[in-house]
């Protein structure tokens, strides 16, 4: 079993995916979030990575926020803890933002987060 995980979408992600599921004809589908190991800080960083997702895997834990469901695999479920994803759009940078109360702290580029 899983640890229990707190995610929660913001409105601005919530949007984004909910418009991003219906350009893709998906309504009513569902996104993995994966955790994966980045070549940052000589392997050390992680990154989030978000897909379309047809439906959960028999390990999966299934989370559900404002609206939306996310399907992780019990690797990643490990690596989560209280978790916000985010959409924010400017002018240097525009994508989701995963905050993760498990993540230790950022490699140097800013992009990847390191856990112990």
């Amino acid at each position: 079993m899983p640890p229990i995980m707190d995610v929660e979408i913001t409105n601005s992600a919530r949007d984004k995916i909910r418009g991003f599921l219906a350009r893709e004809g998906a309504d009513g589908k569902a996104l993995r979030l994966t955790v994966v190991r980045t070549h940052c800080m000589g392997g050390r960083g992680h990154a989030y990575d978000l897909r379309l997702a047809e439906g959960p895997r028999s390990e999966d834990a299934t989370v559900t926020s404002n609206g939306l469901s996310l399907f992780v695999d019990p690797a990643s479920a490990h690596l989560l803890g209280k978790v916000e994803i985010d959409y924010v759009e400017g002018l240097q940078e525009s994508g989701f933002h995963v905050m993760n109360s498990n993540a230790v702290a950022k490699c140097p580029c800013g992009h990847h987060d390191l856990f112990r």
